[in-house]
Formats: C-alpha cells, structure tokens, sequence
C-alpha cells in the first residue's frame, strides 16, 4: 500500500505569527519499502508522521494512503483509514492502565469487528515475536519502560497495517 504526501504545508500559529513546520513536502513510500526521517530536534518529524497517520491536516497539499486522497475526509473516514490502514508506534506507548497486554491487543482487533477468540492467536504470537511470552496477563504497571513500548509495538501490527508509522 502507498502513502504519499504532496507538497504538504503545515502551520501552527505562534503568538502573532505563524510557524511553518513543514514545507512543501513530497514523500511516496511504496509497499515494502522502508523510509528513514531523520533531523535536529524542531525539524518537523513528529509533524510530519502525524499528517501522514491523518491526525492533523495539512494548511495544504494532498495526503493519499492507498490510492485514496484523504485529505479533506472528515473526522470519521480519517478514523477508519488509520484502523484499516496504518499502524502508529507512538514515542509513549499510552497503554490502558487496566488492561493485560494482551487485552491491548484485543482492543484493536475488537475495534474491526474481530471477536476476541478469533484475534487472540494473533495477539499471543505478536507479543511472543516482540519477546512478551509468558507476559501476556501483566498490566502496564507491571511492565518495564521498554516492555511498555513492545506492546506498543505489537498493539501497531495487531490489525495488519500496510502501513507502519513509528
């Protein structure tokens, strides 16, 4: 699945003027293939990824993932692109507190209509790949920093992204 950004401008206003985070940006990666940003702090990644996860809308230019333009989609289509479509490692995983890790995962398979018998295999063998085996019943609490961010991990790929933004 592609996502493409198309000379995307975003501005955040900044007292009585207004910043300009990205700048006429172009970006197309193609299924399979693998794209690094990298740049000083203020750079504009973090805006950067959250308009290609459909988060923020750009001031202008066009966002398409899968052949759709979802730029101007409303509230809810921008939703279902992003449960469907993409996949987001946030820099702070944002667990549920009162949820195992394994029932982070089952949260997002729920979200697609999966019954949590169905999707659970896929839960187990995700947190067994990010090395979470035998830690599936431990609330976020119970976990370490660096487990925490493996169920964010494996919470990304429950529903199969073609895209994965982290």
């Amino acid at each position: 699945m592609t996502l493409k950004l198309t000379d995307v401008v975003l501005t955040y206003p900044d007292g009585d003027r207004v910043l300009t985070a990205l700048d006429h940006v172009d970006l197309a990666v193609a299924p399979g293939e693998f794209t690094a940003v990298v740049g000083p702090s203020g750079s504009g990644k973090s805006s950067l990824l959250a308009v290609a996860a459909t988060l923020i809308r750009p001031a202008s230019g066009t966002v398409s993932v899968a052949g759709t333009d979802v730029t101007d989609a409303g509230q809810a289509a921008r939703t279902r692109i992003r449960r469907d479509h993409i996949g987001i490692v946030f820099q702070q995983p944002n667990l549920l507190p009162a949820l195992t890790a394994l029932d982070q995962l089952l949260v997002m398979a729920h979200l697609t209509g999966a019954r949590p018998a169905a999707a659970a295999p896929r839960a187990r063998e995700l947190l067994h790949a990010v090395g979470l085996a035998g830690k599936e019943g431990r609330r976020p609490h119970q976990l370490s920093g660096g487990e925490r961010q493996r169920v964010n991990i494996a919470r990304a790929l429950m529903n199969a992204p073609g895209v994965l933004l982290v």
